[in-house]
């Protein structure tokens, strides 16, 4: 049987988002959201490090005050929101009871602005329970993944679909936010080992692909890191560049994946019909 897009994701344009291992990806489902309200279908395409890091955002949109808190959601289950720890645009984790926390901020390389900073030992790193047992699907009722393991569920034999290929298909615009430095060294040199790889792979490059590097300030201004870059870019790929701020292992300096706001603009602006612009200083 062939891939089918979900109910919610047939009308508007076909975005495809990608995530990799960056604890940016915390920021995804804001980001899958933001681009639905702008009229977008989205289908989330994760990694297996960028799951866990979707799991751990779960957790703490769960809140501390109740283990298994659920509502009904669209007939689906979802964990419900807790107001006591909230992600701002940057993707910090906030709340009140932290003076340094909300009174601590970094500037923005590009547009300036300032926000507060994700201190290290706020990043959630176990997780137990319903979070770490429940898939993905569960967790956001309101977003769509396909992973890796859906690729193999949807092949037995010969003639069967190919799932990256048919993703592939169905999207107008590929973005990937955000490329930690592995992926992006995958990227560069052609290699596919993951649903997400093989689809950038197998990209038809007439149609835009955007990516958002977030990483640690060594990692990006590696030599490396410059040359994978131009290599993308060479290749007609769309870049968001990042901003400098104190990051979530602690170094200050650029390597934040840029503001969710610019990462929207970015991709309904390169949608068909769009004009094209920068999206930052390079």
């Amino acid at each position: 049987m062939s891939w089918q897009p979900p109910t919610s994701a047939t009308s508007g344009p076909r975005v495809i988002l990608g995530c990799t291992g960056s604890v940016a990806t915390i920021k995804v489902p804001e980001l899958a959201r933001r681009l639905q309200e702008r009229g977008a279908s989205v289908v989330i395409v994760p990694t297996k490090n960028a799951c866990h890091f979707l799991r751990c955002q779960a957790k703490v949109d769960v809140g501390p005050t109740s283990p298994n808190p659920k509502h009904h959601r669209g007939g689906s289950q979802a964990y419900v929101n807790r107001p006591e720890r909230r992600i701002t645009n940057n993707g910090e984790l906030r709340g009140s009871d932290s003076e340094e926390q909300n009174s601590s901020s970094d500037q923005c390389s590009r547009c300036g602005s300032r926000s507060p900073f994700f201190r290290r030992r706020q990043l959630p790193h176990l997780l137990s329970g319903d979070v770490e047992d429940a898939s993905l699907k569960s967790l956001y009722p309101d977003l769509n993944f396909v992973l890796d393991e859906d690729e193999w569920s949807v092949w037995g034999g010969r003639g069967d679909p190919v799932l990256h290929i048919e993703l592939r298909d169905w999207a107008q615009l590929l973005v990937i936010a955000p490329l930690d430095a592995n992926t992006m060294a995958k990227v560069a040199q052609g290699l596919c080992d993951n649903l997400l790889t093989c689809m950038v792979r197998a990209w038809d490059v007439t149609r835009p692909l955007v990516f958002c590097p977030a990483m640690n300030t060594h990692m990006y201004t590696h030599p490396l890191t410059m040359k994978h870059t131009a290599i993308l870019k060479e290749l007609g790929y769309i870049e968001v560049c990042v901003v400098s701020k104190r990051l979530a292992c602690g170094d200050v300096g650029p390597g934040a994946m840029a503001e969710v706001d610019n990462i929207v603009n970015a991709v309904m602006q390169e949608l068909p019909g769009a004009q094209r612009i920068s999206h930052g200083p390079f």
